[in-house]
């Protein structure tokens, strides 16, 4: 199989061209889920990456055992897998995803970020530099430089669009970061002419409106109408990629059609599309978006890896246990006439479980309290009182 830039995997990596098609459906299912999950964005705006998200737990899955492994392979759509056959069916997705044309461009890559203070299991770190093409490198937590090393990792692979995903100081029981993160940038089949873009009216869920600039392309495009919505299908490059735009009917909204929105009708709505010569007038827009997935992924069931019952015992050599304390998406989405430039990020934080995790604490004696004298050792108590007023003085 003929291999692409930099996520060739490892000649270790042993796995079948088609294997992909075992998570195709999982990961979409997981992003409609998310969706749900996650509710509407700054300014009604939410976009999220399944593939990015997928991915960088599919590096985690690697390190998880007992009822944690159970949780995240039912999160993953994945249960009956192994890690090591979800490594490969992932494997086989980045080497179908990775894509360089005139037209599209699409990187995918993956790196852990390893406390220098701990060790990865040899079968965890081989499993993920061989399938997953990660780079894996140390860092000092305690380095002011460690925050700007990871940063530029993220900028460099998203070409600049996403600029930092980790903030500093770093957790002092940090013990690792995985991270994952996509690039895309195509240009249109078709691209929409410059001068036809207007301003127009643009209708807001309450009710409000705005005037934002649609683009206006007439072409012969695949299309689909049902008494809910009407959807067009909008091609990158020679067709290997496209947009599809569902608009819900103005009797219906967003959230009506978000209910029906399932890995079934999905399949079904794409077997469904047919060539149409029409018009499609699409907004022009620019946006970014963030968000942290602990409680969606929480109420997706995926509940022990957050908290002190989590099993990653697969993960590092040390006997520290060692739990999730983030999981973190950054997208980027800029559509336009020539076409659509894309990025996500998605960082995963593990961090052992610290036995003095509260904050520093502070007491002030400045009402009635009780008083003991203990003998250590047998635990005797000498003298005991309630002090109501330390300057009280003599009680008879």
């Amino acid at each position: 199989m003929k291999q692409t830039g930099n996520l060739a995997p490892s000649i270790n990596a042993i796995f079948g061209k088609e294997d992909y098609t075992e998570i195709v459906s999982a990961n979409n299912q997981l992003g409609m889920k998310l969706l749900t999950e996650i509710g509407a964005g700054n300014g009604g705006n939410t976009v999220i990456s399944p593939t990015s998200l997928f991915m960088a737990l599919s590096m985690v899955y690697n390190g998880a055992d007992g009822a944690t492994k159970e949780e995240m392979a039912k999160v993953l759509q994945t249960t009956g897998m192994d890690a090591s056959e979800l490594s490969q069916a992932n494997a086989s997705m980045m080497s179908m995803l990775h894509k360089h044309s005139k037209q599209i461009q699409l990187n995918i890559a993956n790196s852990i970020w390893l406390n220098k203070d701990f060790h990865f299991q040899d079968d965890f770190a081989t499993n993920n530099r061989d399938y997953f093409n990660a780079e894996i490198k140390e860092i000092d937590i305690n380095d002011s430089q460690s925050v700007p090393l990871i940063n530029d990792w993220v900028k460099k692979s998203t070409n600049g669009k996403i600029k930092e995903i980790i903030e500093a100081p770093l957790d002092p029981d940090l013990v690792a970061v995985l991270i994952n993160a996509i690039y895309f940038n195509g240009k249109w089949q078709y691209e929409f002419d410059k001068e036809q873009t207007k301003e127009q009216t643009f209708y807001l869920t309450e009710g409000t409106t705005k005037k934002v600039p649609l683009m206006t392309l007439n072409e012969k495009l695949a299309y689909l109408e049902t008494e809910d919505f009407q959807a067009v299908s909008l091609p990158y490059g020679d067709g290997q990629m496209s947009m599809k735009i569902f608009l819900p009917r103005e009797s219906s909204n967003l959230a009506a059609f978000q209910k029906m929105l399932t890995t079934e009708n999905w399949e079904k709505w794409n077997s469904e599309f047919t060539e149409k010569k029409g018009t499609v007038l699409l907004p022009k827009f620019q946006l970014e978006y963030e968000v942290i997935l602990n409680d969606p992924l929480k109420n997706l069931g995926m509940e022990t890896a957050f908290d002190t019952r989590a099993n990653f015992s697969k993960m590092v050599k040390e006997t520290d246990p060692i739990m999730i304390s983030e999981v973190k998406q950054k997208t980027f989405i800029d559509v336009n006439e020539a076409g659509t430039e894309g990025a996500a990020a998605t960082s995963v934080q593990m961090v052992k479980e610290s036995a003095s995790i509260d904050n520093p604490f502070f007491i002030e004696v400045n009402r009635p309290f009780f008083m003991a004298i203990t003998e250590e050792e047998s635990g005797t108590i000498l003298f005991m009182g309630l002090i109501s007023d330390p300057q009280g003085g003599t009680q008879k």
